[in-house]
């Protein structure tokens, strides 16, 4: 009895270490999860409701399928927010299911609720492979507060847009733009979203949100994603046709799901008339912005005087109003600079970093004449916060854009 009692004992200890070393079956080990996170308490509530509707009309992984999740998180006006899993049962009807509910009062474009979102999801959730899309408001790569109420602004005074009459507060097209997250003015800033991200990493993070394929953004988040999608000018309020934006996510390689979302983008909004045919968007591997920044560093030392003295107006603008100066495109801003040999190693590292890019003709009256899929920022001396604000910023670390 002592022989049996002390195998017995021998053998639990066994099974409680192969427990405790992740003895999963295949499916659970290699569980693939998609959250979408919906921060629409703001003045995109209507759009947010009906891109939710739309993602629960799409294709959907099946109930019983555990390593293949979609998850999304919602917060509209006047709604609770929560976090429910969606899925379809063996007949093909949706299934949606609570995993979290969270307090009214939550403020959904802070860090601590990304932050909180990703970590419940996580925990339901515990996945190999993970993706995020994040929809909502966005400025790119300026500070909270600065696109509406920029401390820079010159000359002073509303700003113009490029025809006569109409001003930011007068946008013709304002009510068809979303101009990453808002919530009753609060806003998130780039390494608040970075750190929100960094305890986990991406196959891709998609931003169905205005002017965030900026280098600065991408740079930013190289270290917490393989893959980047995203648009340098505005998006249309009616963003990204997620009826058909699930299913590549699960049944391609995510490079190939990067491309067959952006096309389906595409394709979407060359479908509509008038203005309304209106889109930008690029893919970027992440694993190429360290060899672009390497390129442009001696670009921006060796020209510094001359970057701050271009004529930007001549420079392909991802802004739609005069008086405003902080998206440009990459490639037209450093080919006016560089000497033939530092654009050639340039023009490679972007080549290997933007692996799909796509524009139309123009976006709501602006020309789309020279795109590389990359905005930036070109200095301006009196922009004393902006510039401030910009040091501080890993893209300008890696490549002393600002001094």
């Amino acid at each position: 009895m002592k022989r049996f009692a002390a195998l017995l004992t021998a053998l639990c200890a066994t099974l409680l270490t192969v427990t405790s070393c992740d003895w999963f079956s295949p499916r659970e080990k290699d569980r693939q999860v998609l959250l979408i996170y919906f921060a629409g308490n703001n003045s995109l509530t209507q759009e947010g409701q009906g891109d939710f509707e739309d993602l629960r009309g799409a294709w959907l992984p099946g109930q019983k399928e555990t390593d293949k999740i979609v998850l999304v998180y919602h917060h509209f006006m006047d709604r609770t927010p929560t976090l429910v899993r969606l899925s379809r049962d063996k007949k093909g009807v949706l299934v949606e299911e609570t995993i979290q509910e969270y307090p009214f009062s939550t403020n959904s474009a802070t860090q601590e609720t990304l932050t909180t979102v990703l970590n419940d999801a996580e925990e339901a959730w515990p996945a190999t492979r993970r993706s995020l899309i994040l929809w909502s408001h966005a400025t790119g790569y300026l500070p909270a507060g600065y696109y509406s109420d920029p401390k820079d602004q010159e000359p002073k005074g509303p700003v113009q847009w490029s025809v006569p009459g109409n001003t930011l507060e007068n946008d013709p097209y304002a009510h068809m733009v979303k101009s990453f997250a808002e919530d009753h003015g609060t806003e998130m800033e780039l390494a608040d979203l970075r750190s929100a991200l960094s305890s986990r990493h991406y196959e891709f993070v998609l931003f169905d949100c205005c002017f965030m394929a900026d280098v600065e953004v991408a740079y930013e988040l190289r270290n917490v994603c393989d893959y980047v999608l995203f648009s340098p000018t505005e998006i249309l309020s009616d963003g990204f046709p997620y009826e058909t934006m699930v299913q590549p996510v699960f049944t391609q390689k995510p490079e190939e799901a990067m491309r067959t979302i952006a096309q389906n983008f595409m394709a979407h909004y060359r479908a509509m008339s008038g203005v309304y045919c209106s889109a930008t968007v690029s893919v970027v591997r992440t694993a190429g912005l360290e060899p672009l920044a390497a390129a442009c560093r001696p670009i921006f030392q060796n020209h510094r005087d001359q970057i701050l003295t271009i004529n930007r107006s001549s420079i392909q603008a991802y802004h739609r109003f005069s008086n405003q100066y902080w998206y440009y495109d990459l490639d037209d801003f450093v080919g006016r600079v560089a000497s033939d040999a530092e654009y050639a190693a340039f023009l490679s590292a972007l080549n290997g970093a933007v692996i799909f890019k796509d524009a139309t003709d123009s976006f709501l009256g602006l020309t789309i004449r020279h795109y590389s899929g990359l905005g930036s920022y070109i200095p301006r001396p009196s922009y004393t916060v902006l510039n401030n604000y910009y040091k501080t910023l890993q893209w300008n670390k890696a490549t002393g854009l600002v001094q």
